[in-house]
């Protein structure tokens, strides 16, 4: 299941002309707005881990205040989702926006940019500005991000994967556990397996628990020859090389820049 292209496909086109693209300079004031609103967003959250609240009416404020800051970053993700799309969808508006950022912004944005453009090849989409995005999971409906960066850092240690590589197959199988299907095929929970394949990798857990499921991604990879071969290993998973450069391409920008799962983690949802 492919969980992120079909999260942004529209069941009736609504993009605009493609002759009409946006205006780049406009683009960029949007991206660098959404990125300072989660910086913003960050610094608020860093503070307030370090304060310390004394009573009922203090603790009250304090867990109001980290609300306020949690969605102001989930706002700010979702808004820098819809400027990510909207690149995707013109080759030309994203040559000219891309300059125009910051330069530690460039590389995670071009890496997903050419992440979302091999899911569309997979999917069989070659007008690529028809494509949108539709915000319809709740975003509670995945593990925590923490708990899910403790798996994919508890597989890597264990079987040497990187922890990257978990993370972006999570992101484009099921949304980080929100699709957990069954697909057209039969595949099942947040790293889609076939209840087949499952009884040889999962060790006996539950096909669907987070922890169990990135675990035994992490061990089938490795049959496959990760970590020393990992697009033969991540081919084995979907058998098409597009998925293959997807998942590199998502996996690049989460080591380039370890916040971009961040935002990621928060793409096609609501709440």
């Amino acid at each position: 299941m492919i969980a992120t292209v079909v999260a942004a496909w529209p069941i009736q086109a609504g993009a605009q002309d493609p002759g009409a693209v946006p205006n780049a300079h406009h683009e960029a004031a949007r991206i660098i707005s959404a990125e300072l609103a989660m910086r913003d967003a960050g610094s608020r959250l860093q503070a307030l881990a370090a304060e310390k609240p004394v009573g009922l009416a203090e603790t009250m404020r304090h867990e109001l205040a980290i609300a306020s800051a949690t969605f102001n970053f989930r706002q700010a993700a979702r808004q820098e989702e819809l400027r990510v799309y909207e690149l995707a969808g013109y080759a030309s508006v994203e040559s000219a926006v891309i300059p125009l950022l910051p330069s530690g912004v460039q590389g995670p944005l071009s890496d997903s940019i050419a992440g979302l453009h091999s899911l569309y090849i997979l999917a069989g989409i070659d007008q690529y500005y028809l494509v949108n995005v539709h915000f319809t999971h709740p975003y509670s409906d995945a593990a925590p991000l923490a708990s899910l960066r403790s798996y994919y850092r508890e597989a890597q240690n264990l079987y040497g994967v990187d922890a990257s590589y978990l993370a972006s197959i999570n992101f484009i199988e099921s949304n980080f556990g929100r699709v957990n299907g069954p697909s057209s095929a039969g595949a099942m929970g947040p790293m889609q397996f076939l209840p087949s394949t499952w009884k040889n990798y999962g060790n006996g857990g539950n096909i669907m628990d987070p922890h169990a499921a990135v675990l035994a991604a992490a061990r089938y990879l490795v049959h496959y020859g990760a970590p020393y071969d990992m697009r033969t290993a991540i081919w084995h998973y979907n058998l098409d090389y597009n998925y293959v450069d997807s998942v590199e391409f998502f996996a690049r920008a989460y080591r380039a820049d370890p916040g971009w799962l961040d935002r990621m983690y928060y793409w096609n949802t609501y709440g």
